[in-house]
């Protein structure tokens, strides 16, 4: 997220300082708009186009510069997930295991922007010693921005958890590319660590969920298992809205897309685009690989409803191929009633829906995995 430029606490804007400030993405229509309210000034409509003007044209009390910074600093990037496990070799829970671990070398000195904003914090499960979450902070300054964007700052989460007596998961949550890179180094220090302390067999791999794992048909077969067919208490499935594949040059594509031949890359957008032909009719999904779906949802959480959309997603696969990782990202999210929430507390709730959908990917993969294992073991 952007952090206040390092002498905000002396300046009161106004005019087009104002302008530029309200402006920025990470202020909301429905945040202007109740700001306004507070001011007593009412619009029917709600879009920047009318309320950021307005704001401009204001002379702020410090208190209320104070309420529209709060807006700013509580709202995120959007937040991503990925998943990884290793086996474990101990009858060591993990709070004992990294009692001793060294947070160093995350980051290089040279060639890097970027930085640790305060040392890495380290927290165990109140009731689970075999649950262990490290959080990290890292800012970048950007100095080609403006005034009150110059800085980022960008938040990262690792979530180390036995779920079995043998096994490991690895949970990285991360907003950016920097904070991604900082989470890819975590984890390689944490495997260091264990395999050091012999938690871990020298020769064990961090398992990955990774393009490279799936045939092109089960690819397409996993993205709509975790779309269509999931089954949960909190996500309704409304429709796909987006999908982002390739032809597999490899092979020889049928006359019906030969129209494909040398395309880097194809989108589709917008609504039943999973009626197409060539994405309906299996026959063609030897042929086709697929990196990206998105699918919209209906959900309810708690007292909470609204609308979203989730990203499944081998991100890097245009630069990494068969080596980039799987992750999830929710994005287009909204809450009924949404102007009566904070933006603090609707990137509270979209997190929740993320880490439940993360929950609902993990048992999807395991069930997946073995179905390919089933398949495997029928052809042989």
């Amino acid at each position: 997220m952007r952090q206040e430029h390092k002498h905000i606490d002396k300046i009161l804007p106004f005019g087009e300082l104002m302008r530029g400030f309200a402006n920025q993405t990470y202020i909301s229509k429905s945040d202007l708009k109740n700001f306004l309210r507070n001011r007593g000034v009412f619009f029917n409509h709600s879009n920047k186009e009318t309320l950021v003007p307005c704001i401009s044209t204001l002379l702020l009390s410090p208190t209320e510069f104070d309420i529209l910074r709060d807006y700013q600093n509580t709202r995120e990037d959007n937040t991503k997930k990925n998943t990884s496990r290793i086996s474990w070799n101990s009858d060591k829970p993990i709070s004992e295991a990294i009692s001793d671990f060294e947070i160093k070398d995350l980051i290089p000195t040279d060639g890097i922007n970027f930085w640790l904003s305060s040392e890495p914090i380290i927290s165990i499960a109140e009731k689970n010693k075999d649950k262990v979450t490290i959080e990290y902070e890292i800012e970048r300054n950007d100095l080609n921005k403006s005034w009150y964007e110059s800085t980022n700052i960008f938040k990262g989460k690792i979530e180390i958890e036995k779920i079995a007596s043998d096994e490991l998961r690895i949970t990285k949550t991360y907003t950016s590319s920097e904070s991604n890179f900082v989470g890819d180094n975590l984890q390689k220090l944490l495997v260091n660590h264990f395999k050091t302390n012999n938690f871990i067999q020298k020769d064990t791999k961090l398992n990955k969920i990774l393009f490279s794992d799936f045939s092109n048909e089960d690819r397409i077969v996993f993205f709509y298992r975790l779309s269509t067919n999931t089954e949960s208490r909190h996500f309704e499935f409304k429709d796909i809205i987006n999908m982002e594949f390739k032809p597999d040059n490899s092979t020889i594509l049928p006359t019906e897309i030969d129209w494909m031949i040398n395309k880097s890359e194809l989108k589709l957008k917008g609504k039943q685009i999973h009626d197409t032909f060539f994405i309906k009719d299996k026959k063609y999904h030897k042929n086709l690989q697929f990196w990206e779906m998105e699918s919209s949802f209906k959900f309810q959480h708690g007292n909470h409803e609204g609308y979203c959309n989730v990203i499944l997603s081998f991100k890097d696969f245009e630069n990494k191929e068969a080596n980039a990782e799987f992750e999830i990202t929710i994005s287009n999210f909204s809450l009924i009633n949404g102007s009566d929430y904070t933006s603090k507390h609707k990137s509270q709730v979209k997190n929740l829906l993320l880490d439940s959908f993360e929950e609902r990917k993990d048992e999807t993969y395991r069930s997946f995995i073995e179905y390919i294992e089933n398949k495997k073991n029928a052809s042989a």
